[in-house]
């Protein structure tokens, strides 16, 4: 109870549609969905009506490079910390009206796994909606600020709902996201990309060296990935508006080759595949844009 402060506890008996609605605020917070979300960002930045000047794709790249770095951070951390889940943690709660298609589905969604201290989903969000709040200027300042505060609020909570984390695991994944973001936007004034990317390789690398597994593996070549990648493309992005037509090519090269990159490193279960394939992955979303420009423009 010292660690939960009697929180969790309290939450577990939540009424099934509360605890499916907070399933789904959990997704904000997931891997996999603020990558997919920052894809379509950068892939289509320039062609967004009204809002192309404040999603640069330099600005994208720039969140991109602070969420590498948050996941390894986050890795890095729970190795050290080692701190156990709640109990019952791996194990959903059986929905007997849900159809048995989705179960696997929830099941997924709905429970944790290894270590919990910090909270990823937490430091995560804290780290990534911080970033996208700083670094693109999409309507007012404090709008912006408020939205990032209220959808980071949500996934820590939903964590605890869920029953997967204590309170102080998400509270300390909002401090941590939160500080990494802080130290990064001042070494790196929020557009410095190579930089923000450098900064990630060298959590990484820590992490790695603290035991270099799957995870950390992964981690690592996502951070030399897109370090490279940038280094590569940054300067030779196409110049001029995007058209969507560009947008949707660079979005299946991110998404799709990507994706498939990725989905193959996790059936792998190697370090060695691990590394290659998350680092081919960040590569191709930021070259992306440079592959669509010369297939739509000849």
């Amino acid at each position: 109870m010292s660690h939960g402060i009697g929180v969790t506890a309290a939450l577990r008996e939540v009424p099934d549609a509360v605890l499916v609605v907070f399933v789904l605020v959990t997704q904000l917070g997931d891997v996999w969905f603020y990558l997919s979300a920052l894809v379509v960002a950068y892939a289509f930045a320039d062609a967004l009506p009204r809002v192309g000047a404040g999603v640069r794709r330099e600005r994208v790249a720039f969140v991109v490079a602070v969420a590498v770095g948050a996941v390894a951070l986050t890795a890095w951390l729970k190795l050290l910390f080692a701190h156990p889940r709640p109990p019952g943690a791996g194990q959903a709660r059986e929905l007997v009206w849900l159809p048995d298609l989705l179960v696997p589905l929830w099941e997924e969604a709905a429970t944790g796994d290894g270590f919990a201290l910090p909270s990823g989903h937490a430091t995560g969000s804290a780290a990534i909606y911080g970033a996208a709040a700083l670094a693109l200027k999409i309507g007012r300042r404090r709008i912006r600020y408020a939205a990032a505060a209220c959808i980071v609020g949500l996934v820590a909570l939903s964590r605890v709902v869920i029953g997967v984390h204590y309170i102080g695991d998400v509270v300390a994944g909002v401090v941590v996201g939160s500080g990494y973001l802080a130290g990064v936007w001042l070494l790196t004034g929020g557009q410095r990309v190579k930089r923000a990317f450098s900064l990630a390789t060298l959590v990484a690398l820590g992490a790695a060296a603290t035991h270099f597994g799957v995870e950390t593996a992964a981690a690592l070549g996502a951070a030399l990935g897109g370090r490279i990648g940038w280094t590569i493309v940054g300067g030779r992005l196409p110049v001029g508006p995007t058209t969507r037509r560009e947008g949707a090519v660079a979005t299946l090269v991110g998404l799709g080759l990507g994706g498939a990159l990725l989905t193959f490193g996790l059936a792998g279960e190697t370090a060695a595949v691990g590394f290659l394939t998350n680092a081919l992955a960040v590569a191709a979303v930021l070259s992306g844009p440079l592959v669509a420009a010369r297939l739509t423009r000849g």
